[in-house]
């Protein structure tokens, strides 16, 4: 026969009576309904009911696959397509350079197909719209890297010979010649002027300069003027100094300004022809000299 319980009363401060079996069975119960919450949030946060799909390793490894295979692929169509662009359609597009760049920048819209034609059905599958993103990136930027490399020295030579540090003008004094800067792409000298005046320059490229042919030609002559570089560096081979930052490579070129010319202004052009890798490169450089007349005095 099943004993009773003793019951038990508490009195506590304050003639509150609490009885220990009714407090012990609220407790018991308030445990079940917390334990039941808790199962029940648990639930709720899972991830089947949050929408989140279950790793599955083996379609996670032949995703991977399939886009190291992509990237490979991306990889050699973009080097592809730098090696036919620089060989093979660069020689005979200096007319119309703007296709060196139009052609690879279309070739991202035959990706998707190229993957499509190459690869098999088990690595085409795992391809979305982000392949494609991603492809189009990689293939760019591939190209271009090597585009880079490839159309500058010295796998390339596409640049005329440019000024080296600016040009001016040098005259005779007593201790060998003076300097004097271009300002504004002209210079200046007073009518009556005395003595040797040049207009001097320096041109540098990234191979040898003197490879080049230099034509000049001035307002004052109807025939092509010669180069006087030579003629100086007898008087004077630091002369030209101040126009020859890269002076073990560069090509000095000077001009000499003939005798009495009049007030006005002239202009003195120097042609540059250099037969490049893959086109002949050309280049005009303008110089203008401006004889002023000699101010009247005012009596």
């Amino acid at each position: 026969m099943k004993q009773p319980q003793p019951s038990f009363t508490v009195i506590l401060p304050g003639a509150l009576m609490v009885d220990i079996n009714t407090a012990l069975a609220a407790a018991a119960t308030e445990r079940k309904n917390r334990g039941t919450g808790t199962k029940e949030r648990k639930k709720n946060r899972s991830g089947a009911d949050l929408g989140i799909e279950s790793f599955d390793p083996v379609k996670h490894v032949a995703k991977e696959k399939a886009d190291t295979v992509s990237m490979w692929l991306v990889l050699g169509f973009g080097a592809t397509i730098a090696l036919l662009m620089r060989y093979v359609a660069m020689p005979s597009s200096q007319d119309s350079p703007d296709l060196l760049w139009f052609l690879p920048l279309m070739c991202i819209f035959i990706l998707p197909s190229l993957h499509r034609a190459i690869l098999s059905e088990k690595f085409v599958e795992h391809y979305t719209k982000g392949t494609w993103f991603k492809a189009s990136f990689l293939h760019v930027f591939t190209w271009l890297a090597l585009t880079f490399i490839l159309t500058n020295a010295p796998f390339a030579d596409i640049v005329a010979p440019q000024v080296d540090s600016g040009w001016g003008i040098i005259s005779e004094s007593e201790d060998g010649f003076e300097y004097d800067k271009s300002s504004k792409d002209k210079v200046t000298i007073l009518e009556n002027y005395t003595g040797q005046h040049y207009l001097v320059l320096s041109f540098s490229d990234n191979v040898l300069a003197s490879g080049a042919t230099y034509t000049i030609n001035a307002d004052w002559s109807e025939e092509s003027l010669n180069n006087s570089w030579v003629a100086i560096s007898v008087i004077d081979d630091k002369a030209l100094d101040p126009v020859r930052t890269h002076k073990a490579i560069d090509y000095p070129v000077a001009v000499a300004i003939p005798d009495s010319l009049s007030a006005g202004t002239y202009d003195v052009t120097v042609d540059v022809v250099e037969d490049g890798d893959p086109w002949t490169n050309t280049r005009t450089v303008k110089m203008t000299l401006v004889v002023e007349e000699i101010p009247e005095l005012s009596e």
